[in-house]
């Protein structure tokens, strides 16, 4: 049997173990913040519930029993109620035979004692017999006793049943009879009855004897359900109890810890196994949280960086006016230029910011059909007027090739590409842009053939201010952020952008996104000699760079 309140007492593996399953190897789960990393990152410690005063494990095991107890009792009252029907009936046939064999019964003829002693010596039952006679006053009196109860009394009433037999008491001892009677003459008197009956003792005795032995096997068999349930349902129970613990451990900080999901066909297995993945899924998003509050801060650090350049040199040009160490027109003209550049610096990267945090939380952006071919063709027309001293070529088919997008995030997209290329190669170098469309998506290479990045920046020039080379110039690169907006915008879109190596030696940005619903698969592009170059002045040496 079960208390009805219970302590957890089986031995778990600690905690930071892994699996917290009785005797199972320890399993370490996918890296995770260290205790307390709930609290460390705004998300508050859940207390712990006041345990119930019945668990989980109780109440099973009380309801076993109790269907068990309730069945056996049914049982144990439906059994002797039979068998005491059984006994009686039996009774009561005899006694109908006795009766039915008495000689001239349906004549009411005398019988003397001996007659009737002799009567019940032949029935089956003998000895257990015995005769009373009842005057028509209602005067009984017992003629015949069994030999087995030479002081029984039987308070027959008046009149005796006569079809049926029924029950009476003693008049002494109030034990219980069967009696059964017949119409008959007695002292010369007619409607006086012939009684016959039988004591019923031996048959309470069954019966009793039956409910004691019920209620001791009732008894052991309720003992041993609740010990075998007790066995079965702690071993089939202590999966949870370990996801209850480790459940604990998670609301006190511990995010590292998991269990043995077990038989995954089984219903505490699957639980087991959606309780890890749950917790997989909880661990990644907290530290993709955290990876985020870094970014931000690094994001703000470097904001605020490329922004303190301009301000303190507005400042400080403001300074040196006020104080007057401006001393003719024509140095007052010069910081007044350098004012306008840096002010100017200062807006080009609040605004690459504004398209920044735009682009990154238009998850779904205005989507109208755009075709790249005719869009791009702008673009790269667009690059060649602002920057004559660059030869800029793009590479298609002539076939419509068409997307579902923002025509202006799109544009300014592969206009970043193109910027990025102007910005960072030396005058001469030849940019191509190629339209690659395919089955389900279409692909635009930009390349170029100047010096290109090292291999150890390639991962990181789509990363937020980052510049391959630390010493360059803020005024004649960007802000840091273009390849950051061509990132973001790509995402949006549902694309995939990446970065590598021209043939030529230069940067290589391949631009994938999805075709437009209902769009039909072209061909591959011919080869580039059907490449439709726009030229530019013959080029001059000077110093690049391949990101923004």
């Amino acid at each position: 049997m079960t208390s009805g309140r219970q302590d957890r007492t089986d031995p778990v593996a600690p905690s930071s173990a892994g699996p917290l399953t009785p005797g199972a190897p320890a399993r370490p789960g996918p890296p995770a913040p260290h205790p307390g990393a709930l609290a460390d990152h705004g998300l508050p410690l859940l207390p712990h519930p006041p345990r119930s005063r019945w668990t989980l494990r109780a109440r099973l095991i009380a309801l076993v029993l109790a269907v068990a107890a309730l069945a056996l009792a049914a049982v144990d009252v439906l059994l002797p109620l039979n068998l005491r029907s059984s006994l009686l009936s039996d009774r009561d046939t005899t006694l109908t035979s006795v009766v039915s064999a008495l000689p001239r019964a349906s004549s009411g003829g005398q019988l003397d004692p001996e007659s009737l002693a002799q009567i019940s010596n032949d029935n089956p039952l003998r000895g257990e017999i015995g005769w009373s006679v009842v005057t028509a006053t209602g005067i009984a009196k017992v003629v015949v006793r069994p030999a087995q109860d030479s002081a029984s009394n039987p308070a027959v009433g008046f009149p005796p049943p006569t079809v049926v037999p029924g029950t009476v008491v003693d008049v002494d001892t109030g034990r219980q009879y069967r009696i059964l009677a017949v119409p008959a003459t007695v002292g010369g008197q007619r409607g006086g009855f012939l009684v016959a009956w039988s004591p019923i003792s031996d048959i309470n005795a069954t019966v009793r004897r039956l409910v004691l032995l019920e209620l001791l096997v009732t008894a052991g068999l309720l003992v041993l359900l609740g010990a075998t349930a007790s066995l079965v349902i702690r071993r089939e129970l202590r999966p949870l109890e370990v996801m209850a613990s480790a459940a604990d451990d998670i609301a006190a900080g511990d995010l590292q810890v998991r269990v043995d999901a077990g038989d995954p066909g089984t219903e505490v297995g699957r639980l087991g196994t959606a309780f890890n993945g749950m917790l997989d899924g909880v661990g990644a998003l907290l530290d993709e949280r955290i990876r985020g509050e870094d970014r931000l801060r690094q994001f703000l650090a470097d904001a605020g960086h490329e922004l303190r350049t301009p301000v303190a040199a507005v400042q400080g040009y403001a300074d040196l006016y006020a104080a007057g160490a401006l001393p003719d027109r024509a140095a007052v003209g010069r910081a007044m230029d350098r004012m306008g550049f840096e002010a100017r610096r200062m807006g080009a990267l609040v605004e690459d910011l504004l398209t920044l945090v735009r682009a990154d939380a238009s998850a779904t952006p205005d989507r109208e059909p755009v075709e790249l071919s005719e869009l791009l063709g702008g673009v790269v027309d667009d690059a060649a007027v602002i920057d004559p001293s660059r030869s800029w070529r793009l590479v298609g088919d002539g076939r419509p090739v068409v997307v579902e997008g923002d025509r202006m995030r799109l544009h300014q997209l592969f206009a970043n590409l193109l910027a990025n290329v102007r910005t960072h190669t030396p005058p001469g170098t030849v940019a191509t842009v190629s339209l690659l469309p395919g089955q389900d998506g279409v692909a635009v290479v930009v390349s170029d053939d100047g010096p290109g990045v090292d291999d150890a920046d390639l991962g990181r020039i789509f990363d937020r201010f980052y510049r391959a080379e630390k010493s360059r110039s803020r005024e004649h690169g960007g802000t840091g952020l273009g390849l950051s907006i061509v990132a973001a915008i790509v995402r949006a879109h549902g694309g995939q952008v990446m970065a590598g190596h021209s043939p030529g030696g230069g940067l290589s940005v391949t631009v994938v996104l999805p075709l437009a619903a209902g769009t039909a698969a072209v061909s591959p592009p011919p080869a580039a000699a059907d490449a439709d170059p726009v030229t530019a002045p013959t080029p001059v040496a000077g110093r690049s760079r391949a990101e923004t």
